[in-house]
């Protein structure tokens, strides 16, 4: 019960609730990483202490029921263990199905060290039959908008996106916030040639062999907004095309670390937590559960990087990052790791 105490002290600084809840966070917390899985029969038997796995899963099921965490208070707590200066962001869906639920959420998140850290997300479709589909883009600037609350729009870098993220409307409004942005758009997509003639992507960038790159000169015209245009022939003969506002000579650069989020939902999901395992239908209790994992993840990936910088580990799953928390919990329950 030491770790659990040393950890419910440390979230007491952040969580403005009575310190037997913040108890029960710790305690999920310390059992999610240890089980590996969001299944809340397994949480429960990772529970510290004498109490019976059946009564530690009522008490959870009471919390994911009754508790409305706070999802910008866990962002605030997330964020402060984060460096400061300006994020690259990221953003992406996540979507399954369990029954007749669909799950598809929207995140957003801070690229770190080969890895995407979850700060804010919004469920799509929040209804009995769910969305299967891409976000729209009043759906996206809600969730940016709540980001830029939270942490000031100073804080944003730059933001990189794939495909699904393109539009002339949602274009506007970044750039009307000063966002910059480094995101791939579609082959067919229609862009202005040196003449000032719309065509497909494709064409302009026909002529690249495997591995080239080439940044079309000046800005083009990408429906109603003018971007800077990065193309690339990757080695399956696909086209990565980027648009940007500015330093075009880094876009693909820049771009490439949106694959962090990718990892992210892997470490959330099948090769983590296997968050896409729950049986919760309420969208409600689906929420403070992904808060909980979202630290969970948090907290052991940033001590996974503490101790790599004290003795070099090799980490090849999140279940290795578990192991080493559980043998050498004195040095990570800690302000200074958390």
């Amino acid at each position: 019960m030491r770790e659990v105490y040393k950890l419910s002290l440390i979230l007491k600084k952040y969580f403005p609730i009575n310190f037997a809840r913040i108890t029960l966070i710790a305690q999920m917390i310390l059992s999610l990483i240890k089980v590996r899985t969001v299944c809340l029969s397994e949480v429960a038997t990772g529970f510290a202490g004498k109490a019976k796995a059946a009564s530690n899963e009522k008490r959870i099921q009471r919390f994911l029921k009754e508790f409305p965490l706070d999802s910008e208070v866990i962002a605030g707590f997330i964020a402060s263990k984060l460096p400061e200066g300006h994020w690259i962001l990221t953003t992406d869906r996540t979507y399954w199905e369990f029954g007749k639920l669909k799950i598809n959420i929207l995140m957003l998140a801070v690229v770190y060290k080969g890895v995407a850290i979850p700060l804010c997300w919004k469920f799509l479709g929040e209804s009995d039959s769910g969305k299967k589909g891409n976000s729209d883009t009043g759906e996206r600037i809600e969730l940016m908008t709540r980001f830029i609350r939270l942490f000031g729009v100073g804080r944003i870098g730059a933001l990189c996106a794939d495909r699904e993220f393109i539009g002339s409307e949602w274009f506007g409004w970044l750039r009307s916030k000063g966002i910059r942005i480094f995101i791939r758009i579609r082959e067919n997509q229609y862009i202005t040639d040196s003449a000032g003639v719309a065509k497909q992507g494709s064409v302009l960038f026909r002529d690249l062999k495997s591995g080239e790159s080439r940044i079309l000169r000046a800005r083009r015209k990408l429906g109603d907004v003018s971007v800077f245009i990065s193309g690339m022939k990757l080695s399956d003969g696909e086209l990565l095309i980027v648009a940007s506002f500015d330093h075009p000579e880094t876009a693909l650069e820049t771009y490439a670390k949106r694959w962090q989020i990718e990892t992210m939902f892997a470490c959330l999901k099948t090769k983590g937590f296997r968050f896409e395992d729950t049986h919760l239908t309420d969208l409600c209790k689906i929420d403070r559960l992904l808060g909980i994992v979202s630290i969970a993840f948090v907290w052991a990936y940033l001590v996974g990087d503490q101790l790599n910088e004290i003795v070099p580990i090799h980490i090849k799953k999140l279940s290795d990052i578990g192991q080493k928390v559980s043998s050498d919990t004195d040095l990570i329950i800690s302000e200074k790791s958390l």
